[in-house]
């Protein structure tokens, strides 16, 4: 009997050692864990701390595909003496297995008190790369009244499993997607002056081919 005693001692102490062990896991984990939004607004990729420490052994062989993942958006408008200065964007993404990463972006604007908000934290999936796989894009905001509107665009990388940050020159103004000449369509408009860019892609990266001006009246007869 005293034998056993001694045993179940030995296997408490076990067991409060490893809850100890967890606790101060579960502690790194909280501090080292989910990246805050970008004081400045911009762009940014991060997993919360709650969201790793629900990772259990069962999901670190979980591959995420593509197909796996939902999204939703949140506009979080940031005022100074009542007055709009500017809204940042966080757009969620959630894996089949429940995880949540967020990707941060800046509505552009910056001054976004008299603009039209409506497709601030738009959610398309539009192919970009033409590799038939759907990317995502976050709708940033108009440029002038004309609408000229901007995204900020993550392509699916298929091999990584994760979407990346699509980087270019320059702005992509409402942007099209030509897939008979694999090329995206950024269209930009100030009163009857309308220019259209072309882009393709040229070493894996996202290149003008083709530039052209016109006015919006003989873009409409068209």
């Amino acid at each position: 009997m005293g034998n056993i005693k001694i045993i179940k001692g030995v296997f408490d102490t076990k067991l409060e050692l490893k809850s100890l062990l967890f606790m101060a896991v579960a502690t790194i984990v909280a501090a080292c864990g989910g990246q805050k939004s970008p004081q400045d607004g911009g762009h940014g990729i991060g997993i919360d701390s709650a969201t790793v420490a629900q990772i259990d052994a069962e999901d670190t062989d979980y591959v995420p595909q593509r197909s796996d993942y939902s999204f939703r958006s949140d506009v979080r408008t940031i005022t100074e003496d009542g007055e709009v200065r500017w809204d940042t964007i966080v757009v969620y993404l959630t894996d089949a297995k429940g995880h949540t990463q967020e990707l941060y972006s800046q509505a552009l604007p910056l001054d976004t008190l008299n603009w039209n908000k409506a497709n601030i934290g738009e959610i398309l999936e539009d192919d970009w790369n033409f590799d038939g796989i759907p990317d995502l894009q976050v709708g940033t905001g108009p440029m002038n009244g004309f609408g000229n509107y901007t995204y900020d665009v993550w392509l699916w990388n298929d091999k990584a499993h994760k979407f990346e940050e699509l980087k270019y020159d320059g702005e992509i103004y409402s942007p099209s997607i030509d897939s008979d000449h694999k090329c995206i369509v950024s269209v930009w408009r100030l009163d009857d002056d309308v220019e259209i860019v072309r882009y393709k892609w040229k070493d894996g990266k996202l290149v003008e081919s083709e530039r052209e001006q016109m006015s919006a009246s003989d873009l409409a007869d068209d």
